[in-house]
């Protein structure tokens, strides 16, 4: 509801006319009139005391920064800056950049984050320095959002039998390339032939570093 609106609707419930809650604030009716249809949107603070007075409701009120329980809404404050809106994304433990290690669900807590960033459904934490060269450094923390296949190029966490690690996917028609982003390391590649499992467990979808820049 508009400050206008606000303004109107009281009045009425109150039984004034336009020239009984004028002489209230001390203006004219025609500009209470104008108060109600908008036209004057700057009104001075003092009116707005005299008005809320009259109207028996507060300043704050009618100019929208609290409800009608008298709570606040803070977005409508000028000068507040209303928390963020969280869901919490649960770390699991922690993954391979590097060579592979043994893949184990360590519960290790939650992490707070904006609803509004890429969706994640677990978090791993990152070993090792094979993903560098593209920002993923060791005690990083990965969010990666559930799935069994990525698009070619893309960063996932990857299963191979029980040893789970990060690398970029690049899938061919019998062989699977898990690239790392580090020169000093060597591709993991895993064909058909080798009788290994391949899962995908995840595709990386955000990065989150303690990291001093």
């Amino acid at each position: 509801m508009d400050f206008k609106d606000k303004i109107k609707i009281n009045r009425e419930k109150l039984g004034y006319t336009l020239e009984e809650l004028s002489k209230l604030v001390g203006v004219s009716a025609p500009t209470i009139q104008r108060y109600e249809s908008g036209e004057i949107k700057n009104v001075r603070r003092d009116k707005i005391a005299k008005l809320a007075e009259a109207l028996k409701v507060s300043p704050s009120y009618l100019m929208g920064w609290e409800d009608e329980n008298k709570d606040p809404i803070l977005e409508n404050i000028p000068g507040i800056i209303t928390p963020v809106q969280m869901k919490r994304i649960p770390i699991l433990g922690t993954i391979a950049c590097g060579d592979p290690i043994f893949a184990q669900e360590n519960y290790d807590g939650y992490f707070m984050i904006d609803k509004n960033l890429p969706e994640a459904d677990f978090i791993l934490r990152a070993k090792g320095d094979s993903m560098i060269e593209a920002h993923i450094f060791d005690g990083d923390l990965v969010f990666l959002k559930k799935t069994n296949d990525v698009d070619n190029g893309q960063i996932a966490a990857v299963l191979i039998d029980d040893e789970a690690t990060l690398k970029r996917v690049n899938k061919y028609e019998d062989t699977v390339v898990l690239q790392p982003c580090n020169k000093n390391y060597k591709p993991i590649i895993v064909q058909d032939k080798d009788e290994k499992q391949v899962l995908i467990l995840g595709e990386m979808v955000g990065v989150y570093s303690r990291r001093s820049s």
